[in-house]
């Protein structure tokens, strides 16, 4: 009789997952047909999600910039990491130099008049000057190690003049992948 009283119950447990399952099956289908009671009402649709443009990362517009200059990206990316770590700082030791290649304001309205930038002084400008000035210090020098030298310091020095931060600053970056010497 026990056995019997399981089975009944299992049996009718059983009966009401069936009915459940096609009563949520049959909602599913319901929801897809057209409501004749509908017809002729106009339906509105949805607003549509507006597209979202991000905004360059800095380094992909020093990219491009470079290109246009004919920089070697790998180059500005290591100068760029040496003066600023890739943050748009000035500098807070009473000196002019700003942006993320830390470009003088001298320097900074210098080129910005040559290349005809507008805007002031933006981020993108200041890559643009940093950049195109030391491209015109590697056409002076003749290679990228004495431009590097010249972009931190005014003009190339030989190494055998160059304080301890000029050592330092320096032996950051591999010139062999960019000078052919």
């Amino acid at each position: 009789m026990k056995n019997l009283s399981k089975h009944n119950s299992l049996g009718a447990l059983l009966c009401i997952v069936i009915v459940a399952t096609s009563f949520v099956n049959r909602q599913k289908v319901q929801k897809n047909v057209p409501n004749v009671f509908d017809a002729g009402v106009e339906k509105k649709t949805p607003t549509p999600i507006p597209i979202v443009v991000k905004s360059k990362s800095v380094l992909e517009v020093a990219d491009s910039i470079c290109k246009e200059a004919g920089v070697p990206f790998e180059l500005v990316k290591e100068i760029g990491q040496n003066e600023s770590a890739w943050r748009y700082i000035k500098n807070t030791k009473g000196g002019s130099d700003n942006g993320d290649l830390q470009v003088i304001d001298q320097t900074y309205w210098y080129w910005y008049k040559k290349l005809n930038l507008e805007g002031g002084k933006t981020r993108r400008n200041y890559l643009k000057v940093g950049i195109y000035y030391l491209k015109s210090l590697h056409t002076r020098y003749g290679s990228w190690e004495k431009a590097r030298f010249a972009y931190g310091r005014g003009h190339w020095r030989g190494p055998e003049t160059w304080t301890a931060l000029e050592h330092k600053f320096m032996s950051k970056i591999d010139f062999t992948k960019y000078d052919n010497n």
